[in-house]
């Protein structure tokens, strides 16, 4: 690694282009920053506008540190910063907790094929399933360099000249190796101690000290993995090689006969389905059902298994459209056709689905899972619709057009305010048919608050004893909010849903 430690790195990019001198302590800047900056933003404090502005610091370290070296960045990677953007806006808009949880894992992906991408380190196009591992490979790699910071203290001593002033920056550097190697000893041995003696705990925890020494592990740790982060990317910079990879041939194995006989045999099965949904469930003929069924019985089930078919004839579609034979050219011709009926077959599958699925929610009630499952079938719905233009046009980059439809349904759904379409439904069946889940409503996020509090003034009045109850809960519902508001006062946790539910809770 002799070369990864001289103080000019080269890209190799067809011309050699030097990035900027001091790149080792410049590293080290950014890791100590965005240490204190995310210690800031994050520690002991919930959620909110600090998220949306972290990821905006974020992309601003990588505009400062590549800045001067735009012609040599991939600029349709620059695309990913949107959905970055707009989904880490949803930790300071909105509150839902299953929402938040798959952009914790989401967001930070995005921002790890951005840069991948940005600066072209990527040895497998991003439509390609070995993309996971240049992905892993960079979240992983940088703790291979877990040493840098400390070695690069060490080197600094070691490249330092003689002299009594010299002598005394040597100790200091030394100093602060030992303090910096010491952290996480002292972290193992303190949180083992203070788990084996609660009165030592109690103690040591009361200590200011001990509030101080958690802000400094936790900068300590971020600027450790950050400027490692930094120190990997530039080796992988170092070591990228301008010849093309080439793609791999797929083999084409499957007979276009095999396939079409599967395909018609299916389709037999899909039409009779179709016939039954068109003169059963949806109407279309008449709504007369054998005499052991009733209409809400048999409308309301069924949807999972109808998912799962949908699924499988996908994995068919797709399987089919990459691996069949294409020298007989009329067979082929036919096997298009027969995919193009089968999508036709799995839309009609698919709107049964969602017809069931907003029957059931009638019935039973709307909650996440049954939204978000809504949400997967209008995702599944447009990616067939790809896919039938796809089997025409077979230029049309199929893997990442199932990319795109997928994350914008999905930041559909992160700004579609699922908690106000939940409170808001559930609330309306209650007053056609006087049930309700009053735990699962106030189970809601912050962004149903107000939803339930125009709900509460409907009824608070009421003379009938369920709702009187129904009243009450909903004023302890209210206080406990108001409690839960009250310990969150950092400008770094502001959110728009919580400041709206405030005003709400005003007058509780």
């Amino acid at each position: 690694m002799n070369e990864f430690l001289g103080e000019e790195i080269k890209i190799n990019n067809g011309q050699n282009q030097p990035l900027r001198q001091g790149w080792k302590s410049r590293f080290m800047l950014y890791g100590i920053i965005t240490g204190i900056v995310f210690d800031i933003f994050f520690y002991n404090k919930t959620l909110g506008i600090s998220y949306p502005l972290f990821i905006i610091f974020l992309l601003m370290l990588v505009i400062v540190e590549f800045g001067k070296n735009l012609k040599l960045l991939k600029k349709t990677a620059w695309l990913f910063t949107l959905p970055i953007l707009i989904l880490s806006l949803t930790f300071f808009i909105y509150s839902n907790p299953v929402l938040k949880i798959l952009n914790y894992l989401l967001i930070p992906l995005l921002m790890l094929m951005f840069i991948i991408l940005l600066v072209k380190i990527n040895k497998s196009d991003w439509s390609n399933i070995r993309f996971v591992g240049d992905i892993a490979k960079r979240i992983f790699v940088p703790v291979r360099f877990i040493h840098r910071p400390f070695t690069g203290l060490a080197e600094t001593e070691t490249n330092s000249k003689g002299g009594t002033g010299k002598t005394a920056n040597r100790t200091l550097l030394k100093i602060l190796t030992g303090i910096l190697i010491s952290v996480p000893i002292l972290a193992l041995i303190l949180w083992l101690l203070t788990s084996a003696d609660l009165v030592f705990k109690d103690i040591f925890i009361n200590i200011p000290v001990f509030t101080a020494f958690k802000h400094f592990l936790l900068i300590i740790a971020v600027s450790v993995y950050t400027a490692c982060f930094a120190w990997a990317l530039v080796k992988a910079i170092n070591e990228r090689k301008e010849s093309a990879h080439g793609t791999k041939q797929r083999k084409l194995f499957l007979d276009p006969t095999v396939i079409l006989t599967i395909l018609i045999l299916n389709h037999a099965v899909y039409g009779v389905f179709s016939y039954v949904q068109f003169a059963y469930l949806f109407g279309a003929i008449s709504y007369n059902l054998p005499p052991a069924f009733t209409y809400a019985e048999y409308a309301r089930r069924g949807f999972a298994e109808l998912v799962v078919v949908t699924i499988i004839n996908f994995a068919i579609l797709v399987f089919s459209l990459t691996y069949v034979k294409k020298e007989a050219k009329k067979i082929f011709a036919a096997v298009k056709v027969s995919l193009c009926i089968l999508v036709v077959f799995t839309i009609v599958m698919l709107v049964s689905a969602f017809y069931r699925m907003t029957l059931y929610e009638k019935a039973y009630g709307f909650t996440y899972l049954r939204i978000f499952v809504q949400a997967f079938m209008v995702m599944l719905f447009f990616l067939f619709i790809v896919n039938i233009i796809y089997i025409w046009l077979p230029k049309l980059p199929i893997i990442k057009s199932y990319f795109a439809i997928a994350l914008v349904v999905y930041m559909a759904l992160n700004f579609a305010n699922v908690d106000v379409i939940i409170a808001k439904n559930n609330i309306t069946r209650y007053r056609s048919i006087k049930q309700m889940d009053l735990a699962y409503l106030k189970g809601l996020s912050w962004n149903a608050v107000p939803e339930i509090k125009h709900f509460y003034k409907s009824i608070k009045d009421s003379k009938d004893t369920e709702e009187k109850q129904m009243a009450e809960d909903m004023l302890l519902y209210f206080s406990e909010k108001k409690s839960e508001l009250e310990k969150i006062k950092s400008w770094q946790s502001f959110n728009v849903s919580r400041y709206r539910a405030s005003k709400f809770l005003v007058d509780s």
